[in-house]
């Protein structure tokens, strides 16, 4: 009885070291190796590593059946003694694009660290090449298209020519145009059932605002986001003793109308007061009513037509002649000869946009810079349009891709001011085709997070003007 109980004891503790945990072998060690194998599913197939406990390696050959090595499922068959830490799982999915760190357990306490790797087969690139015109890119192999700016490439509107890997095919932009100024670009390639992001930048940019005279002093009005930029001058257009202040924004910029209108107009610094924007410059005061537009709403409607800039619900900025009717605005063509005529529903297009303000009237229009004459035959009227009448003016102008100026002149001291067609030639230096004018004279202001720019005489007065709205941005 006694042996075999003894027997039975003995026949027990056998079969409990023969039995494995959940990651791996049980009690006891029978070497220094703590994989028996470590294989790994290739599609329908299995691969087996190549294990070195010496180097403290597990090695996959090439999958053959397989492209995605980002979730490969590995088993792991442990000696006993040996206990899988990570991956949790004996049998886990694995990321082998990059070498991956194996970890076991000898006897529940001692750690130790293999690495795995997998031979991963080169990528062939999807993008082979790009330029814009004759200029090369570098398409590096970190995903990224760098192109170096050269005089006479437009910043804002980069359109490169690429060469593709055969099936591959631009997702986005389809037209292959980047904005580069502000930030970097990103193209979106489909290529063998995948979307690889590249990251498009322009180096060497030189900022021809300070070819033409201006001093850049946007750190005196941060913080500001990188597509909204100061410039001040004391010589604007080389006029001695001309004073102003440019803010340059980007199209990403968003635009608010800020303000009652005429029944209850407001200082800029009640104005600003108003809403969480960067830049206020101030609209018109007049015996006229500007056009008012907010969230896709007509808050004040016209009684002349003018130059009115707006933005889109897409985000892009237009520049237009335009008329209220029946709470809905129109825009209508500029006329190049004849007389002036009063605009109807019926000579006009239908424009709804998410936020308008109209200005004074246009002073360049289609790159062309514009007399009385085209003013009046166009809205009926022109005014402060004689070559000596030189003043502190208040003017916004577009570029063709969409990045708009912001002009406003300093009238106190010794500073005189410009003529409208020294200041719309001003704004064409700038690479605006459209540009429309405010106030001008003694009101023209411009404040940038809440900070005065330019000293009209009014406010140094301590009577500052009072204006139906303020054209604000952020």
């Amino acid at each position: 009885m006694t042996l075999f109980l003894a027997g039975g004891a003995l026949l027990m503790t056998s079969c409990s070291s023969d039995d494995d945990d959940d990651n791996g072998g049980g009690g006891g060690t029978t070497g220094n190796a703590p994989f028996a194998s470590v294989t790994a599913k290739d599609g329908s197939s299995t691969l087996t590593a190549t294990i070195d406990d010496t180097e403290k390696t597990i090695k996959f050959g090439e999958f053959q059946n397989i492209t995605d090595y980002s979730a490969i499922e590995v088993t792991f068959k442990m000696n006993k003694g040996y206990i899988l830490k990570t991956p949790a799982n004996l049998t886990s999915n694995v990321n082998l694009m990059a070498p991956y760190n194996v970890v076991v357990l000898l006897n529940g306490k001692t750690e130790e660290t293999y690495t795995m790797t997998a031979v991963v087969p080169e990528t062939p690139k999807a993008v082979l090449s790009a330029k814009v015109g004759e200029v090369e890119a570098t398409v590096g192999d970190d995903n990224s298209i760098t192109i170096k700016w050269e005089e006479g490439m437009e910043i804002n509107h980069m359109v490169f020519e690429l060469e593709l890997a055969e099936g591959a095919t631009v997702k986005s932009p389809e037209d292959c145009t980047f904005d580069l100024e502000f930030e970097e670009g990103k193209l979106v390639v489909n290529y063998l059932d995948k979307e690889i992001v590249y990251t498009v930048k322009a180096t060497d940019y030189q900022d021809p605002m300070i070819a033409l005279g201006w001093t850049d002093v946007t750190s005196e009005f941060a913080p500001l986001p990188n597509y909204i930029k100061v410039y001040k001058t004391t010589k604007a257009g080389g006029i001695e003793n001309a004073a102003a202040y440019v803010v340059m924004l980007g199209s990403q910029a968003e635009m608010g109308c800020v303000g009652d209108g005429v029944t209850n107009k407001k200082t800029i610094t009640e104005l600003e007061a108003d809403g969480a924007y960067k830049v206020y410059l101030v609209g018109i005061d007049s015996s006229l009513s500007q056009i008012m537009v907010r969230d896709g709403k007509v808050v004040q409607a016209n009684t002349r037509m003018s130059g009115t800039l707006g933005q889109n619900a897409d985000g892009s900025y237009q520049m237009s002649y335009a008329n209220v009717f029946d709470g809905k605005v129109y825009t209508f063509p500029f006329r190049a000869s004849g007389s002036y005529e009063a605009p109807t529903v019926e000579k006009g297009t239908l424009w709804e946009p998410k936020t308008a303000v109209e200005g004074l009237y246009y002073i360049l229009y289609e790159g062309q810079i514009l007399t009385a004459d085209d003013v009046t035959r166009n809205e009926s009227l022109a005014q402060f349009f004689g070559e000596t009448e030189l003043y502190a003016r208040a003017v916004i102008g577009i570029t063709e891709y969409g990045k708009l100026f912001i002009y406003c002149g300093d009238e106190s001291g010794d500073y005189i001011g410009t003529s409208v067609s020294q200041v719309a030639k001003i704004m064409k230096d700038f690479g605006c085709v459209n540009a429309m004018q405010f106030e001008a004279y003694d009101s023209p202001d411009l404040h940038i997070n809440k900070k005065e720019t330019v000293t009209n005489l009014l406010a140094a007065a301590g009577t500052p003007k009072k204006m139906q709205c303020a054209i604000a941005f952020k």
